[in-house]
């Protein structure tokens, strides 16, 4: 064959494929910033259950009453009145202030206020004047059931004012 009509043939070709590398840092990152999310939502979720309920912006009215001797007493014995449906006040404020209304007749002839910080299930309250008082707060759970004032030798319990009483 003359090198005219010879045939021409193409190089011989590798059977070697390309191998084209998938970067897996997107899917690494995506994976991570979805865990971290998950994460962070479960911990809010859970850190927020345990947060007690606290005394801020509501209303207490006094419910019942009880002497040194821890019996019950109905509220007119303390106030010495005859009111029989009378009902104390104690409102707590955001910004650190509260009220406290114990005397029947008018609440602003009555009204005793001052600054308060809460410590666990104690309200440490100091009234305008300089003196200091303890409040006692009860729980069910993390919700707060009842306040425990002591006025003299009574304790007066406060409970959430309804709606309708309002």
């Amino acid at each position: 064959m003359s090198s005219k009509n010879k045939k021409k043939t193409a190089p011989a070709v590798r059977n070697n494929k390309v191998k084209k590398s998938v970067s897996l840092k997107p899917l690494i990152i995506a994976a991570v910033l979805v865990a971290v999310a998950a994460a962070a939502v479960v911990a809010t979720v859970i850190i927020g259950s345990n947060i007690p309920e606290q005394v801020a912006g509501t209303s207490w009215v006094s419910a019942s009453a009880s002497n040194s001797a821890d019996e019950a007493v109905e509220l007119s014995e303390i106030y010495n009145v005859y009111y029989s449906n009378y009902k104390g006040t104690l409102d707590f404020k955001d910004d650190g202030k509260f009220e406290l209304w114990l005397t029947p007749g008018d609440p602003a002839d009555g009204k005793h206020s001052g600054t308060y910080t809460v410590d666990g299930d104690v309200i440490k309250a100091d009234f305008e004047g300089g003196s200091p008082a303890e409040f006692k707060i009860e729980r069910d759970g993390k919700k707060i059931k009842s306040i425990l004032v002591n006025y003299g030798e009574y304790k007066v319990v406060f409970e959430r004012q309804k709606a309708d009483e309002k």
